[in-house]
């Protein structure tokens, strides 16, 4: 688990952790240069389970966090938990035991509850539950997990694919599973055992336009590869882009802020889902962009706008 400044969703994710079925598990907490009090909650919560570990670095991004505690891991398996997301606790014993059952399959995944910031519920995401179909899926329709998180593959085959690289600074995991599938295959439990939070303030809801670049990337790598090519080209400009994002944060120059399309995806999943609460979502755009007409067509539509409170009552999310 790659955690920086969650302090306020890091103790919840890892309880899911100390709820699983499966008992015999190793926690290794990744302190990425934290600056709030996440760091001596991460030292408290390793003081109090023998299980759990935490290494502590400067601020080097998830990829590199995720490196390191790879390194460190000693299990069969390795499984994936982001710190803002929480498991079933049934996860790790279903997905060990596909594993075991199938030993053409390298990764397991499963089905995924999102949910928003105020863990209002959104949508479940599912997957086939047949491995030739999930594999094929990810490769030629560009469809993979339901989130980083929920993961679990084996410890051989992340070292035999020589594991996350790191020039990707986002979309490491795409890259690792599309290596990893040229050598096994992909499966997903059917059940949905993950709770994934979106969140405008996330990677994917602030660095929507350089992730989408660096999964081009790692698909373009693949496809070069099926051809017997090599991707090292493609490697230089993922390290490139990796350089720059790197350069700008040091400046403290980043800009990032949250944009008003995941706020839009929000929004319109819980109008979908007759959630009142889609309103403040909705409303936070059009205050802040009046132009964005899919934001006040969704509140027409919807009919929101005429129970929701009026715009001037609403804060930003």
């Amino acid at each position: 688990m790659g955690v920086y400044n969650d302090a306020a969703s890091v103790p919840a994710a890892v309880e899911s952790i100390r709820a699983q079925t499966l008992t015999d598990w190793e926690l290794i907490l990744v302190n990425d240069g934290s600056t709030d009090r996440t760091t001596s909650l991460l030292d408290r919560l390793a003081a109090s389970d023998r299980r759990i570990s935490v290494i502590h670095q400067a601020n080097a991004g998830l990829t590199q966090a995720l490196i390191r505690g790879c390194v460190q891991a000693r299990g069969t398996f390795i499984a994936r938990q982001d710190a803002d997301d929480v498991s079933d606790p049934r996860r790790f014993e279903r997905q060990r035991a596909l594993l075991e059952s199938h030993p053409d399959v390298g990764i397991v995944s499963c089905w995924a509850q999102y949910v928003g910031p105020e863990n209002e519920p959104l949508e479940v995401v599912t997957r086939p539950a047949n491995p030739a179909e999930a594999t094929a899926l990810l490769v030629d329709d560009h469809q993979g997990l339901p989130a980083h998180g929920t993961a679990m593959y084996r410890r051989s085959l992340y070292e035999a694919v020589g594991g996350y690289r790191p020039e990707f600074y986002f979309s490491q995991d795409i890259d690792l599973w599309l290596r990893m599938t040229e050598r096994a295959q992909l499966a997903y439990v059917a059940e949905p055992l993950y709770r994934y939070r979106r969140c405008a303030a996330g990677i994917s809801g602030t660095q929507a336009a350089t992730q989408a670049e660096f999964g081009r990337l790692a698909f373009a790598s693949r496809a070069a590869r099926d051809r017997g090519e090599s991707d090292a080209l493609l490697l230089q400009q993922a390290a490139g882009l990796a350089a720059s994002i790197r350069e700008t944060r040091q400046t403290g120059r980043s800009g990032a802020r949250p944009a008003p399309e995941m706020l839009y995806i929000i929004g319109t999943q819980l109008a979908r889902n007759g959630d009142p609460r889609a309103a403040s979502y909705l409303w936070s755009i059009v205050r802040r962009r009046p132009w964005h007409w899919r934001a006040w067509a969704r509140l027409l539509q919807s009919q929101i706008g005429r129970r929701a409170v009026s715009p001037e009552q609403v804060s930003p999310t």
